[in-house]
């Protein structure tokens, strides 16, 4: 991405914007990147919805708030998006909790969760995809065994993806149309 060296945090500069952060605009790599402010507004205005369990929206806005400290030190957007994927699965787990899943169901693995919540009509066909790749997004960051280093870019669009994603099961599970 850049020849830049890794920014070397020191008692001086941790409040200083990270060099790394001048090739990125809300477009990609390239000219015109923004201030961090923007950056920082662009994080916050992706929220969960109020009804969202009290401690999934606690999880969520620490990866928001790592990822807007990613302006200072910028490895920070990729821990934060590595966090959001977790979070997916603390949030499907809920929503099956909350649509009355037994204790042998709640025991299940991340893949029968969502095999789970899917044969009961909590994540819809279009879905079903999407949640599979966020399993295999959050395998791929808990057992890694190379180090990654993202923009925040993609940072933005995870948690778009997964507040898209949260707020549906949470939806459907509430739904007293959805087949149980």
């Amino acid at each position: 991405m850049t020849d830049k060296a890794p920014k070397q945090l020191t008692p001086e500069n941790y409040l200083e914007r990270d060099d790394r952060m001048d090739f990125w605009s809300v477009y990609g790599i390239g000219g015109g990147s923004h201030p961090n402010e923007v950056w920082v507004k662009l994080v916050l205005e992706v929220r969960l919805a109020d009804d969202i369990p009290d401690e999934i929206l606690e999880m969520y806005d620490r990866a928001r708030a790592t990822m807007v400290y990613g302006c200072f030190y910028y490895p920070l957007f990729t821990n934060g998006m590595e966090e959001i994927h977790r979070i997916k699965e603390s949030a499907l787990r809920e929503a099956c909790r909350e649509a009355g899943a037994s204790k042998t169901t709640m025991g299940k693995n991340y893949e029968k969760l969502i095999s789970w919540a899917f044969e009961r009509g909590f994540i819809s066909d279009a879905d079903l995809p999407r949640w599979q790749a966020s399993r295999e997004l959050r395998n791929s960051v808990s057992h890694k065994d190379h180090s990654m280093l993202l923009g925040p870019n993609d940072g933005l669009r995870a948690l778009d993806i997964s507040k898209e994603l949260i707020e549906k099961v949470f939806n459907a599970v509430r739904d007293p149309k959805v087949q149980v």
